[in-house]
């Protein structure tokens, strides 16, 4: 973020593109957030079945055992893909601005299922090599979701909320001769039909106990057999048969976290096969007896880089606990960050070459928001106490003479001025500009909406910033928004709907990068534009990912 150095970008013919010269941006990334995991009830500790640091879930293997289908959010959305049962061979099916979900393989082992996020959730059908996309329903006042075939492969179960609480389905393979198999008003959900086409699996609260079990119940709707009895805030969801239909295998939180359990097909022989400390969910089960599923167990919140095409990844901490908001040096050699490494956040510096050296340690504050000064001496960051106040402090880059300079109620992301004499941050939502030493406290955006995020422009004139204000005020969305320095009109530079954050001005002054999406919820990707807000594109980084900085070129 320093304004002394150039980044050699440049826009032609409406896209921006970079060179060997450019800086790259260091970010906050999850890398492997939700992994795709295999086991064997009882027996071998569970495998990584594909090799991926995405965004990757909904596993489930095809009939004749030769495939798997999951769902990824490596390509920016949560798209279909297949892969072969080894993990390898990864292979896209959809290519939608929509979220699809819910993969089912047809008894054949030829088409695939899906619940697709278009205006609503509705069920559709692709061929294995992605041809032949048909769509299956059309119910704009509900959500369909959870399909699951029945073992001839003449119908269709799944999940609707079409008259407002949740039940259990069934069409023909075609979409047509839709059938409600429960019409109760409790939620019936999660349909898994048994592989001698009998019985249908599904989740539900109709014990009205406040909580989920599992039942199962003749393919007609008839035979209601209640196969889990927890009570309290306990649930079981989710059911899979095994191939031979045997067994049952569903999630639970009957533990501390979310666990796959297997039980015999009538509810006796209760196993915990997962038995971890990190959630695992979306069971379904191989050919030979193995049970796929979901799982948190890799995830890593860290500090990375790389350049504006995704490429030349590295990381620059990755060791215990989570690593974010990364803050490049001046000089382009280190980062600033926060790490979570023990019970409080504090300032951490990396080094290529070093271990992080830790600048704070006082147990009684959490440290966040690090910015360099222009000269790399200090670093400027927020400190919250146990009652909420934050306060706006200074250090030395080796870690001494800590300094106060403000305190407030809502306080965030300082930046200093190219000049250095001027910092601009978040006061109480609102964009402000003070002196080095935090006095002479000066407006910049005005009160419309909530505001975060300042950056400057390398000349100083400019600040650009993250607002959820809205021309038409019917949106509470964030978008980057640009103002003078020295205060007035805003300008709105994205409008995409989506939550955008983060903005960072590159080295010369003549693109942006921001976050868009949730990272919380595994939904963020950093974006680079042009510093008017035209030739928007996504760094194609495959996992989430948010709050980028620019490294200065030394």
């Amino acid at each position: 973020m320093s304004a002394a150095a150039v980044l050699a970008s440049t826009s032609i013919a409406g896209s921006v593109s970079q060179n060997a010269r450019n800086g790259q941006l260091a970010y906050t990334v999850v890398t492997s957030a939700l992994q795709i995991y295999a086991q064997t009830p009882g027996s071998a500790p569970a495998t990584r079945v594909i090799a991926s640091d995405a965004v990757d879930f909904g596993a489930v293997a095809s009939p004749d055992g030769t495939r798997i289908a999951f769902v990824s959010g490596r390509d920016g959305n949560d798209e279909l893909y297949v892969a072969r049962s080894d993990g390898t061979d990864v292979r896209r099916l959809t290519r939608t601005p929509a979220a699809e979900q819910d993969p089912a393989w047809s008894p054949d082992s030829r088409r695939i299922a899906f619940s697709s996020v278009r205006s609503n959730s509705e069920l559709y059908v692709v061929a294995v090599d992605g041809t032949g996309l048909t769509r299956l329903t059309y119910e704009p006042g509900g959500d369909d979701e959870s399909p699951t075939w029945s073992p001839d492969g003449s119908r269709i179960a799944f999940d609707s909320d079409r008259d407002d609480d949740w039940d259990v389905y069934v069409m023909n393979a075609d979409g047509t001769g839709t059938t409600a198999l429960t019409t109760n008003d409790d939620d019936d959900s999660y349909p898994a039909w048994s592989p001698d086409g009998k019985r249908i699996a599904f989740t539900s609260d109709r014990d009205r106990q406040g909580d989920d079990e599992i039942f199962a119940m003749s393919a007609d709707g008839g035979n209601v057999l209640q196969l889990t009895v927890t009570g309290g805030a306990i649930d079981d969801w989710s059911p899979a048969w095994s191939p031979d239909g045997s067994r049952i295998a569903f999630v639970s939180n009957r533990t501390d976290d979310e666990e796959i359990f297997v039980m015999a097909a009538d509810g006796k022989g209760l196993l915990n096969v997962t038995a971890n400390d990190a959630a695992d969910f979306d069971p379904s089960w191989t050919t030979n007896g193995r049970v796929l599923f979901t799982t948190e167990r890799a995830a890593t919140l860290g500090i990375e880089a790389a350049d504006t095409r995704g490429a030349h990844r590295t990381p620059l901490a990755r060791i215990r606990g989570a690593e974010l908001l990364p803050e490049w040096s001046p000089d382009g050699k280190s980062v600033a960050f926060v790490s979570e490494r023990g019970e409080r956040s504090h300032l951490f510096v990396a080094t290529a070459g070093r271990r992080p050296r830790q600048l704070t340690r006082d147990p009684a504050f959490e440290d966040s928001y690090p910015t360099w000064s222009r000269d790399g001496r200090r670093i400027t960051f927020v400190r919250e106490d146990e009652y909420g106040t934050e306060f706006l402090y200074s250090i030395d880059a080796n870690g001494r003479n800590l300094r106060f300079l403000l305190e407030a109620d809502d306080l965030c992301c300082p930046e200093w001025s190219p000049n250095g004499a001027l910092l601009a941050l978040a006061l109480d939502s609102r964009i402000v500009v003070v002196d080095a030493n935090g006095k002479g406290r000066r407006l910049i955006t005005g009160t419309a909406g909530d505001n975060a995020s300042p950056t400057w422009s390398p000349d100083g004139r400019w600040i650009a910033f993250a607002s959820n204000r809205s021309s038409d005020d019917d949106t509470s969305d964030w978008n980057i928004f640009v103002v003078p320095a020295t205060g007035g009109p805003a300008r709105q530079l994205t409008v995409d709907g989506s939550d955008d954050d983060w903005p960072d001005w590159s080295p010369d002054g003549r693109l942006i990068a921001f976050s868009r999406g949730d990272l919380e919820e595994l939904e963020s990707s950093i974006y680079v534009m042009r510093a008017d807000g035209k030739d928007v594109r996504r760094v194609p980084l495959q996992a989430p990912a948010a709050t980028p900085s620019w490294q200065a070129v030394p």
